[in-house]
This record gives C-alpha cells, sequence and structure tokens, in this order.
C-alpha cells in the first residue's frame, strides 16, 4: 500500500478474490496512514489470517516489500500491488505450475496493461509471447542477460517459493531511484531456479501519470548500482569459480556497453555475451532449485 484509499475498491476485490483458510494477506501501509489501516483491519476483520501492518517509516516500495517478504509464513508468495488485479483462478494455476516443477522457484505469466479508467493498452501488455510453458532446464544462460532484454517482464508478480525468496542472496535492495531493483532482484532469484511460464492473463498493472514507475529516469548510475546488486548475488550464490567469474565479466561488460551506448559513442545497446574460450561451457552450466552451482 502507498496512500491507497483511492485504491480501496481494487484492494477489496483482491482480497474478497484471494481469501481463504490456507491463505495469508499482508496489507502494509509505510506512510503512517493509522486512519485508512483502520478501515481496512475493520473491512477485513471476518477475513482469515489478514494482517494489516501500518508504520512511518516511510520505505520505498522495494522496502515495504522487503518488509512483506521477510514476514510472509506461507510457502509460495504472491506480490501484489494497491492498483493491481489478479484472479484466484490464475494464482491458483501457477501455484499448481510450481508444485509439479521441484526445479523451478518462480512461475508467472501474461500481463495485461489498462488506464486507470479501465481502458486496455495492448501496447504495454507483457506477454512473455517466446516463452513455453513446455520448457525444460535451466542455466546461467538463462539468468545472464536478465536485466539488459526485458526477458521475464512482469514475472516478480508471478508467484515465488518463501524458502527462495527469504534467502540472503535474494534479499530484494533498492537502487538509489529504485528503477531497475525488481530486475536486479528477478537476476537472484533467476541464480537459484527456473522460471515456470503459464499460458494465461495473471495479473491486470494500472498505467496512470503518478503511478510508482511514471517518474524513473534511468541513467548511466542507475546501470551501476543494478549490476553492483546482481555480483553481490553472483558471489553469493555460484560457489564455482570459474562460473562466479565469468558470470562477473559478463556483467561488467555490459554494463561498461550500456554506458558507451547512453553516451551516444557507439550503436544501440545490444546484449552480447563476455568473451571467454570456456563460455559455451560455462553459460550452460545447469542450475536448478536445491542444488549447489
Amino acid at each position: 500500500l502507498h496512500h491507497s484509499r483511492r485504491f480501496a475498491d481494487v484492494i477489496a476485490t483482491n482480497v474478497a478474490e484471494l481469501a481463504g483458510p490456507d491463505t495469508e494477506i499482508l496489507l502494509a501501509d509505510r506512510n503512517g496512514d493509522e486512519a485508512f489501516c483502520e478501515d481496512l483491519r475493520a473491512q477485513f476483520t471476518d477475513v482469515p489470517n489478514l494482517r494489516v501492518i501500518c508504520d512511518a517509516t516511510d520505505a520505498t516500495w522495494v522496502g515495504n516489500i522487503a518488509g512483506l517478504l521477510g514476514a510472509a509464513r506461507g510457502a509460495i508468495i504472491k506480490i501484489l500491488p494497491h492498483d493491481d488485479g489478479t484472479t484466484i483462478a490464475a494464482t491458483d494455476a501457477m501455484c499448481a505450475a510450481l508444485d509439479t516443477a521441484p526445479d523451478a522457484v518462480l512461475a508467472y505469466g501474461r500481463v495485461r496493461a489498462f488506464a486507470l479508467a479501465g481502458a486496455p493498452l495492448p501496447n504495454r501488455d507483457e506477454l512473455n509471447s517466446a516463452e513455453s510453458a513446455e520448457a525444460t532446464g535451466w542455466a546461467l544462460n538463462d539468468a545472464l542477460p536478465l536485466l539488459w532484454t526485458g526477458r521475464f517482464n512482469g514475472a516478480f508478480k508471478g508467484v515465488i517459493r518463501r524458502a527462495t525468496a527469504q534467502l540472503p542472496a535474494c534479499r530484494f535492495t533498492a537502487t538509489t531511484s529504485t528503477a531497475l531493483s525488481e530486475r536486479a532482484w528477478l537476476f537472484s532469484l533467476a541464480l537459484q531456479g527456473r522460471f515456470q511460464f503459464v499460458p494465461m492473463d495473471v495479473l491486470y498493472k494500472r498505467y496512470y501519470p503518478d503511478s510508482t514507475h511514471h517518474g524513473w529516469t534511468v541513467t548511466a548510475e542507475t546501470h551501476e548500482e543494478a549490476t553492483q546488486l546482481m555480483i553481490n548475488a553472483i558471489n553469493h550464490t555460484l560457489h564455482d569459480p570459474a562460473l562466479r567469474s565469468y558470470a562477473i565479466q559478463d556483467m561488467r561488460e555490459n554494463c561498461a556497453a550500456k554506458h558507451r551506448s547512453m553516451q551516444g559513442c557507439c550503436e544501440k545497446f545490444r546484449y552480447t555475451p563476455a568473451t571467454d574460450p570456456a563460455q559455451n561451457r560455462l553459460r550452460g552450466a545447469p542450475i536448478a532449485w536445491g542444488t549447489r552451482v
């Protein structure tokens, strides 16, 4: 939640859709809106396992989510901003997909975009149309391009294993502006296991002028910060020295290339694997949840 009273109807719809005896719902307002939080507590008093967290820490959206990830107790976590919508059918389908994919850490699907008044915005849909529900196997090569290519757009609002999300290596950490934070976090999850695609609409995202992401400016410094977050995840996760060294080289080379492109001194940036005589072996290193890399 973030100054969320205007989205009270959206919140209520999502709670009604997702509530159940085996579901925990955490609503967190970090802006000290005690009056609204008290209204929510009164409104949802009969909803099982629902807690309203309210403080005046003024945490960013990243800090708010990080706190919720740490507080969650269910086996699977779903992140849902106050202005987005979902369905129990989509959530159940993603949970079922994760249950049948022990090597995966996250399940996701298609995201549909809408204006605040409800008009569809098909040019902003995140359909992940290149992905397949039948795909198996996962390797370092799936994780390394993640920040730079836009693959798995919207996936962080899928469903995630709590055991993965609560690993120290997967701590959700913000860049200074918070831009690219979720991409760097997705990368840390991708180092733990596969992302399972579910071919259905799983999220309805609203776009409007004062939404959180609207004012983001992605600078060279933003890319540097996101790259460092990814290098931190690499150092925490990859135990093989050759894999770790190569992955860090890949991050640094692409960050430098992105900078050159932003300065206009070379052609448009395109992700390029780091050069190394053994790159095919290194990039193909398998990754699966519960195994040491």
